[in-house]
């Protein structure tokens, strides 16, 4: 089971994620208390970010797949689409210069 958010900045890419020729990134993310510790409940997802050029702008798309229906289904439900789009929204103002 997949989510995919796609934002669209006005910064080039290189100015916004100062990474070279990859065009991305993978990793896996779950949650952990208040000591690191992995909690074993919750989901945990691979998480694959792509950039590319768009005009002079960026479009970057994530995309996190979850090994069940059922854990896609609760971080949706802990409203992982309004804070993931909330921090996005914030890329443009943080790297104005």
């Amino acid at each position: 089971m997949t989510l995919t958010i796609t934002a669209e900045f006005a910064a080039p890419r290189a100015r916004i994620w100062q990474i070279d020729e990859p065009t991305g990134f993978t990793f896996t993310d779950g949650f952990a208390d208040a000591d690191f510790t992995p909690v074993e409940s919750m989901p945990v997802s691979t998480n694959e970010f792509s950039f590319e050029d768009k005009d002079g702008s960026t479009v970057a798309t994530y995309v996190s797949t979850y090994a069940t229906a059922e854990g896609l289904q609760q971080v949706l439900d802990m409203g992982v689409v309004e804070g993931s789009s909330q921090a996005i929204g914030q890329t443009d103002d943080l790297i104005k210069g």
